[in-house]
């Protein structure tokens, strides 16, 4: 059984490694998305000033900073402490900027680069560049990444010499280092993992999930659900949604930890491999 186990552990994992490792990168990125949305978006508000510019004003100011477009809109601001949008064409293309209607400043691209690759990212994470249908395959890919965890968890459990199990030494090489560092960051790392496993199958599969919470829950009419507050917690570590900015960064650290698993585990496969390879 234990060998079975083994080759189910394996194989799933060689099978979904670049899968894994693709979506454990990304998933590291995207936990800074607000804060890229702080870093290089222009300013949402601005302060007040004793008098406002006219379109007219706006438009030579930003028409005078980029004079190969030619302004064709501005705005009108939602209130007035907010910038000014302004469209401009350069014949089949189109920019947007924000501007401040007192000073005329021009405060930046509404939608920088910055914001566009982690916009790409996201739906690369969430979707694999293919709305619900990439969903789906997520889900998929979560309840594969659960046979793993769940499959290592049982070949990990130490039969004697707990130690061995939980630390590594860089003292060892080769396949005892390998097998020690692969098998201590997977136990450290399982709740972790399970969160990520199971976030990810109810992201592709939310129906039975919300059909059991609805199916326990007495009063269907108010706005408390049995479990929903536990699912919303599981969520919000799935993203990193949670502390300030140097939790953040210890929460992408912690996302590349798939990546070390695979890496380790497969170098082990490789290197078990060689002697068959010199035999034959």
């Amino acid at each position: 059984m234990r060998r079975l186990i083994l080759q189910i552990h394996l194989w799933s994992a060689l099978i979904c490694g670049a899968y894994v490792i693709l979506i454990s990168v990304t998933g590291s990125a995207v936990v800074l998305r607000r804060e890229f949305g702080r870093w290089f978006s222009p300013p949402s508000f601005i302060e007040v000033g004793e008098s406002r510019l006219s379109d007219a004003e706006i438009s030579a100011t930003i028409g005078a900073a980029w004079p190969a477009f030619e302004v064709v809109s501005v705005g009108p601001g939602s209130s007035e402490r907010v910038p000014v949008p302004v469209t401009l064409v350069r014949g089949e293309r189109t920019i947007e900027r924000r501007v401040n209607p007192y000073t005329g400043e021009d405060l930046g691209d509404p939608f920088p680069w910055q914001l566009e690759l982690m916009s790409w990212l996201v739906d690369l994470h969430d979707n694999l560049l293919s709305g619900p249908t990439g969903r789906r395959v997520n889900g998929v890919g979560g309840l594969a990444f659960m046979l793993i965890i769940v499959t290592g968890a049982i070949l990990w459990w130490p039969r004697g010499l707990w130690r061995r199990s939980v630390t590594f030494s860089f003292r060892e090489h080769g396949i005892a280092f390998l097998w020690r560092l692969h098998s201590s960051i997977g136990f450290w790392s399982l709740p972790l993992l399970l969160i990520w496993g199971v976030t990810a199958a109810y992201f592709g599969f939310p129906e039975p999930v919300e059909q059991t919470i609805d199916y326990f829950d007495p009063d269907p009419t108010d706005f408390e659900r049995p479990g929903e507050g536990a699912l919303l917690t599981l969520i919000a570590a799935h993203f990193g949604r949670f502390g300030p900015l140097p939790v953040r960064f210890i929460w992408m650290t912690a996302g590349m930890v798939p990546v070390v698993l695979f890496v380790s585990g497969f170098l082990m496969w490789l290197r078990r491999r060689q002697p068959r390879a010199s035999g034959r």
